[in-house]
């Protein structure tokens, strides 16, 4: 895929941009990860995306470099630009993604048939029912090419973005009748579907097509980290926020989870993320921290015993509230928790455009 609106590097960046793929000789140079560990809500997870770019010029790719060290996960693309065509090195990019135990999920780009496809997967009737079936083949070729690699997300992100060699037609039912066939093919392969897009080329493509309940992923070109933060902030091409989003230096693209996505508060009262957790004696850790010192108790040591009790069943005296020494969310809410802008966490959201390898 391409980091768009303002690409690069002319067709290299058209892939580079949805997908995760490594290449051993960059691999080499990176310190291997001990396990693929779910990050913490409150926490953005940082990735790379790259694809037969990343292949050795000998597999025609460029030779760009992988993910960074500092990488949490890979989103791995599995075409080479084309729809019924693989990434040619993609099994040598999963097997390094699997010995740095990244996150790994993976992307494939839809186009629209040539007559030649639309022939041979399109079948008989209408011409919308043909064009379904072809979506439906791109999206069993991606899944084959999985299995054969090894590679299983429960997500894949469809690549939707205008491309010069295989145009989409002008007509968004046409366009539209495509992109469903792919999703309904992976649904019922019990693989989701994100989308990939940038709000002109998505528009171009399915007339400004909303889906609300689908994820997405949002490039912002070359403007950088903070400009793909703000990116999360406000509604996609399709109408829900983001997922992911991504920036590109023209060598690498660099992906981030979106608040909504990992839970992070922005700009929001710091306990709110505790607002869900229930502290009581015997509890540790951070969250027993962030209570001690907004008790005012002068050892936060992140044990809660006696005296953190006391302190906790004092508070809820002076507030009405139940006193049992127990921390739930009315005593969160009471200390603050809940108030300024936050976006709850996805539950389980590693685990759904990801797989820990």
């Amino acid at each position: 895929m391409t980091s768009r609106p303002h690409a690069r590097l002319g067709s290299i960046l058209a892939t580079l941009a949805l997908t995760a793929a490594v290449t051993v000789t960059s691999l080499a140079l990176a310190p291997t990860a001990h396990a693929s560990r779910v990050p913490a809500p409150g926490v953005t997870a940082f990735g790379n995306d790259i694809s037969w770019p990343q292949c050795p010029s000998s597999q025609g790719g460029y030779g760009l470099p992988g993910p960074q060290a500092s990488a949490t996960f890979a989103v791995l693309g599995l075409t080479d630009g084309g729809s019924f065509r693989a990434n040619p090195c993609l099994a040598r990019q999963v097997r390094a993604v699997k010995a740095r135990h990244l996150w790994a999920g993976a992307y494939a780009i839809a186009t629209y048939p040539t007559a030649a496809q639309l022939a041979r997967y399109g079948g008989t009737g209408t011409l919308l029912a043909r064009l379904r079936r072809v979506g439906a083949a791109e999206a069993r070729f991606n899944l084959a090419t999985m299995v054969r690699v090894g590679l299983r997300p429960r997500m894949v992100w469809v690549d939707v973005e205008p491309r010069a060699r295989t145009p989409w037609s002008t007509s968004a039912v046409r366009n539209n009748a495509v992109i469903d066939g792919v999703i309904a093919r992976y649904r019922a392969s019990g693989v989701r579907s994100g989308i990939y897009s940038y709000g002109r080329g998505w528009k171009s493509i399915t007339g400004g097509r909303v889906l609300p309940g689908m994820p997405t992923w949002v490039p912002v070109g070359h403007r950088g980290r903070a400009a793909a933060a703000a990116a999360c902030a406000v509604p996609s091409f399709s109408g829900r926020k983001p997922w992911l989003t991504q920036w590109t230096d023209g060598v690498r693209d660099y992906n981030r989870t979106c608040p909504g996505v990992t839970g992070r508060a922005a700009r929001g009262n710091p306990l709110t993320p505790y607002l869900n957790v229930r502290l009581a004696i015997g509890s540790r850790g951070t969250a027993v921290v962030v209570l001690q010192r907004r008790l005012g108790l002068l050892k936060a040591d992140g044990q809660f015993g006696r005296l953190t009790r006391a302190r906790v069943v004092t508070f809820q005296r002076a507030r009405h509230l139940k006193a049992n020494g127990i921390v739930g969310t009315s005593v969160w809410r009471a200390l603050g928790a809940g108030t300024g802008t936050y976006t709850p966490a996805v539950r389980g959201f590693m685990g759904l455009p990801f797989r820990s390898t």
